[in-house]
């Protein structure tokens, strides 16, 4: 054999030798997660404290799910984020602001919401409480704090500091500069309410539902402590300094299998409330994950975690600084798409294989979708449901009381809808329905204004920083537009088409005020324009 065909055949072995390294490296993760049984869970949290909550949880997890080993991994503040970075668990569960900083650093996915139990009743969200000694002759308000000494768990802990942090900044308080001193302890969080009773610091912060529970034990009486900056939420019976943010929520790590995620998704959600699992966490089981885009811009608000350099720097900016490294990615990107390219070819019959559990886990990722907008959407109309429009309005609500501006509600009554489903029967009555909630959608054009299903023939509008005056022209523009729709109503008794009747009410909320009192306005004005004839629409404080 000659020299050169020598050399040809070394090349071409060593060729054959590197695409057999890189193959093997490629599927040695999922060999090993194949060949090891064990799941592990890391929980955040004190590491006894974990273990007694979360064990059983493990246990039926194990039940359920043939062939796997679940196991609870205690973790704190300063380890979850390399525990999960190096692959040391499959599973998180932990507070909302944790998650967001593990799902923004290391690509985490929330999976489900705990429904903790409290006082017998289940509870979706949380807050935190700031609080006193009831005796401290001095602070009273959050202001009184400036020159006091404060104690929570951890500067990033979420309930346990950050929550209040951002109360403070709304206030003008920088806890930093402002107090004394800070006193971070960590978990479990007791010593915090004991060191305020025994007068060790002048105030503290735990979650919520923490007071309460140590006085159910014995352990302390409420009247030792006075709450800081007390916020009311209705069905919410704690006291409460804080927003509420959803309740922890459990998370699959980004090597996790899907297949696995959807295994233990369905066996929690099927976990029933009194089993041992649930007591033993003190939990009412789990729901599909909530929103938490308000934890989000909790951050965001306070420039930490995911969100410190966020609005420092531009686009430009960056380009600028890193265009080198930027370059330097995409040929890398690229060279190793193409070599991931040329191996998944020779590796086919895999991705065949695989292409049933990316079946499934499409099925699981469309059924949360679909979960979603079915808890905001209404189903006929396709506009937002009654507990959208009660949570956007609270969320005005406190918006605008903050902005000192006037918040606005029109109330929306369908003219005689009885009698049309009765003359016309009821998929005409849907269709009535449906028309008339795309031309109530049509008709608001700020990003701010919603319209909602209110229930049966009733609808909704909200329309932030309106007067009465404004809310009433556009509520004219809104009766007329459904008027000129057309719709027959033979069995109408103002006139040949389906027509609306429009309670419109405006006010600038108050501190002592509730939103019920804005939508008892728009219906005492519904009532009187259905008293003096429908088809009209009439501005609470309107003489009849």
């Amino acid at each position: 054999m000659g020299s050169g065909a020598l050399t040809a055949v070394r090349t071409i072995f060593r060729l054959a030798a590197s695409m057999l390294v890189a193959l093997f490296a490629l599927l040695a993760p999922a060999v090993a997660t194949a060949l090891d049984d064990t799941v592990r869970i890391g929980v955040l949290a004190h590491s006894q404290e974990s273990l007694n909550l979360w064990s059983p949880t493990a246990d039926y997890l194990t039940q359920r799910i043939p062939g796997r080993r679940f196991l609870i991994v205690p973790l704190d503040n300063h380890t979850i984020g390399p525990a999960v970075a190096q692959g040391e668990v499959e599973f998180v569960l932990t507070n909302p602001g944790s998650y967001v900083e593990l799902e923004a650093r290391y690509g985490v996915t929330r999976m489900l919401t705990l429904r903790n139990l409290r006082q017998g009743q289940p509870y979706t969200v949380f807050g935190s409480v700031i609080f006193t000694r009831a005796d401290h002759p001095s602070v009273k308000h959050l202001e009184d704090l400036r020159g006091r000494s404060f104690m929570a768990v951890d500067k990033n802990a979420f309930g346990g500091f950050l929550m209040a942090w951002r109360e403070f900044k709304d206030h003008g308080i920088d806890p930093f500069r402002d107090f004394t001193e800070i006193k971070f302890i960590g978990l479990p969080q007791d010593p915090i309410v004991y060191a305020v009773r025994d007068g060790k610091v002048d105030a503290g912060m735990v979650r919520t539902d923490m007071l309460e529970r140590m006085a159910a034990d014995g352990k302390i009486r409420l009247d030792q402590f006075r709450i800081l900056n007390p916020q009311h939420a209705e069905g919410f019976p704690f006291a409460l300094s804080t927003r509420l943010y959803p309740e922890w929520p459990f998370s699959k790590a980004r090597q996790t299998s899907d297949e696995l995620a959807q295994q233990v998704a369905i066996a929690l959600l099927s976990l029933p409330p009194g089993h041992p699992a649930a007591q033993a966490s003190k939990s009412a089981g789990w729901t599909v994950p909530l929103d938490y885009t308000p934890v989000h811009e909790l951050y965001r608000e306070l420039h930490v975690g995911p969100y410190e350099d966020y609005g420092r720097m531009s686009t430009a900016d960056i380009l600028r600084q890193y265009w080198h490294w930027i370059a330097g990615m995409v040929v890398l990107v690229v060279a190793l798409s193409a070599i991931a390219f040329y191996i998944l070819r020779l590796n086919r019959i895999l991705n065949l294989s695989q292409e049933r559990l990316l079946g499934a886990s499409h099925d699981l990722e469309r059924a949360n979708r679909r979960l979603e907008r079915m808890s905001t959407q209404d189903d006929l109309t396709g506009i937002a449901n009654h507990r959208y429009f009660q949570e956007h309005l609270d969320l005005e609500w406190r918006r605008e009381r903050r902005a000192r501006k006037p918040l606005a509600l029109l109330m929306i009554d369908v003219d005689y809808f009885k009698a049309l489903n009765d003359a016309l029967g009821h998929l005409t009555g849907d269709e009535c329905l449906r028309r008339i909630a795309h031309t109530l959608a049509g008709g608001l054009h700020r990003a701010g204004d919603v319209v909602a299903r209110y229930g049966g023939e009733e609808f909704a509008a909200i329309l932030p920083e309106t007067d009465a005056r404004n809310a009433a022209m556009l509520a004219e523009r809104l009766r007329a537009a459904i008027e000129n729709m057309g719709f027959a109503h033979p069995a109408s008794k103002v006139g040949s088409n389906v027509t609306v009747s429009i309670g419109v009410a405006s006010l600038v909320p108050m501190e002592q005020q509730k939103p019920e009192e804005l939508i008892a306005m728009a219906d005492r004005a519904l009532y009187r324009a259905k008293k003096i004839g429908r088809n009209c629409v009439v501005a609470d404080g309107t003489p009849d």
